[in-house]
């Protein structure tokens, strides 16, 4: 027998794990990342009380947010799912439905809050000085709505699509124009701070008729199916779907606007304009530390979706396992960073007087205790929604999003001042960590030993799972099969498997293999995926007309039923 180790090892997904973290941190940071390189920009040329007025309409860029996640991470696990099982009309459609509805909602979002935008202002702050200033920066981020809500919606879908380079590229171009076009226009144009937020709209602006580009060229798999709006029927099933996949996420960062506009009324009235600076410093580091946390979570989004659609739960419980290392070190690396040098932290957002620095260096270093909590809630409610859990994940975005926030604030605050307000992060996320590991328990005692742990996963009857090199021999390969797989079944599974690996080790020797092997119904079902070039399908027509072959998440699907 071969030396050959029948074991799965995860390195493929956590490798496709990596390549598509960096993209789906900056799509995490699409909608607040200019905000946060506006409010560094304005705080170090125009001062504090201009920076606070941006952070000020943070409740108005959490709703954008969680519009995006509603349909673009919607649509984005839904077409996974349809790609998982090789379903391109079922992703087409999914991909058409979102993009009505988004250019619907941004012409309603542009023509409310121009016609109310005093209005609007006047709910968001009570202090005149800051009023002023939030009016410049707010009418020109309204004309930008369609580039702010389409743009990081569509760019989901690019990278479910198995382009996350292209996806990253275009958030790295929008906000490398925003950034020069900060400089330009509060610099020598001399347009304060309604030159920061007419620069977010320009960089939007570029990088959409980019990707507009690519959805028109050769290279996008994602097409509009037009021929779903004469099916209202069909139309309607798939807003419904996207509402119900994306709703938990969306609803999370919808009552973050809630208690972000509750927070910032009691942090005004507690700590006045020292602490609605404290509290930009805040809320910029928190756009920080969630883009790495919203960006591990998401990440799984697609690759989970996609597993579940093969079966694979095996490789699901792998992805969560990497996501919580990640996670992990990076809640605890930059809480280490804002415990020791807070001031620094601070100073990054302009020159503070000492009056600031001595509300917001208590603010930062006990907000930043809250960050391992939010990680893990986070990833929980984005694995719920991966995994079709939608009531767990639901329940997850209420109670972290509201349930525990509001209360808790009111509570802590009359306990404990301004600091029991910044406690009040904490208090919510590792609230919310109890309640999900109770509810984990409950759904585990319920199963009655249909699950066994935090994976909420069954055991599948697979009978060989087993990672390999494109490298290794193809006879070594077949004869570790036989061993494992005895009979005259076994014998023709491991000639597919051995057929297969034939033509993926001839496309690309440095790939990786994942082979599966499951007992569907009486017949055998060969999974094999490969993190190769692509692969000719006609290649693998010619051995068998039972090969179902797709190209998902940028890597080769291959399956076959014996």
């Amino acid at each position: 027998m071969s030396a050959m180790t029948l074991k799965r090892s995860g390195k493929i997904i956590n490798k496709k794990y990596l390549e598509y973290f960096i993209p789906t941190v900056l799509i995490a940071l699409a909608n607040n990342i200019a905000i946060m390189v506006d409010s560094i920009i304005v705080g170090n040329m125009l001062g504090s009380v201009p920076m606070a007025a941006i952070n000020v309409l943070s409740p108005v860029t959490q709703l954008y947010f969680s519009t995006t996640i509603l349909f673009g991470l919607g649509a984005s696990t839904l077409i996974s799912f349809a790609k998982g099982r090789n379903n391109k009309s079922d992703a087409d459609a999914v991909f058409t439905a979102a993009s009505a509805l988004l250019i619907i909602i941004s012409a309603v979002f542009l023509v409310v809050q121009l016609i109310f935008v005093n209005n609007i202002a006047a709910l968001l702050t009570p202090i005149k000085s800051l009023r002023d200033e939030l009016i410049k920066y707010y009418i020109p981020f309204i004309i930008g709505t369609p580039f702010a809500l389409l743009l990081p919606s569509a760019v989901h879908c690019i990278r479910s699509d198995g382009l996350p380079k292209l996806a990253s590229a275009l958030i790295i171009i929008s906000n490398a124009i925003n950034l020069i076009m900060d400089l330009v226009l509060m610099g020598p144009f001399k347009m304060g701070i309604a030159g920061s937020a007419i620069a977010t709209v320009i960089g939007n602006f570029v990088s959409f008729c980019i990707m507009i580009f690519h959805f028109a060229g050769k290279h996008n798999t994602l097409k509009l199916d037009l021929s779903i709006f004469s099916d209202m029927k069909r139309f309607l099933h798939k807003c419904l779907s996207l509402f119900t996949t994306g709703i938990s996420g969306a609803l999370g960062t919808m009552l973050v606007t809630v208690t972000s506009f509750y927070m910032n009324i009691a942090i005004q009235s507690a700590g006045g304009q020292e602490g609605m600076v404290s509290m930009s410093v805040i809320s910029n580091c928190q756009i920080f530390i969630s883009a790495f946390i919203t960006g591990a979570s998401q990440t799984m989004i697609p690759i989970v979706s996609t597993l579940l659609g093969e079966r694979d739960n095996e490789g699901i419980r792998y992805a969560l396992k990497f996501a919580i290392k990640v996670l992990l070190i990076a809640s605890l690396t930059i809480i280490l960073i804002i415990e020791i040098a807070p001031g620094g932290v601070a100073l990054l957002f302009g020159d503070k007087t000492p009056k600031e620095m001595e509300s917001i260096i208590p603010a930062l270093r006990i907000s930043a205790l809250s960050f391992v909590g939010l990680a893990m809630s986070f990833l929980f409610m984005y694995y719920f929604t991966a995994t079709q859990r939608k009531a767990m994940s639901l329940a997850v975005s209420i109670v972290n999003g509201i349930v525990l926030t509001i209360p808790s604030a009111y509570l802590l605050s009359r306990l404990f001042g301004i600091n029991g307000l910044w406690m009040t992060f904490s208090a919510a996320q590792y609230g919310t960590c109890i309640f999900i590991a109770v509810m984990i328990f409950a759904v585990i005692l319920k199963s009655k030993g249909k699950y066994k742990n935090i994976f909420l996963l069954e055991d599948q009857n697979e009978i060989l799972s087993m990672s390999v090199s494109s490298s290794e021999a193809v006879a070594d390969l077949k004869s570790s099969v036989e061993h494992a797989m005895e009979g005259s079944r076994g014998e023709a599974v491991a000639d597919s498997i051995a057929q297969i690996f034939n033509i993926v080790s001839e496309n690309d020797k440095s790939s990786l293999n994942d082979i599966r092997v499951m007992l569907d119904n009486g017949s055998y079902v060969v999974f094999v995926i490969n993190n190769g070039k692509e692969i000719d399908a006609e290649k693998f027509d010619r051995i068998s007309n039972n090969i179902e072959f797709s190209r998902v998440l940028g890597m080769n699907q291959i399956r076959e039923i014996i």
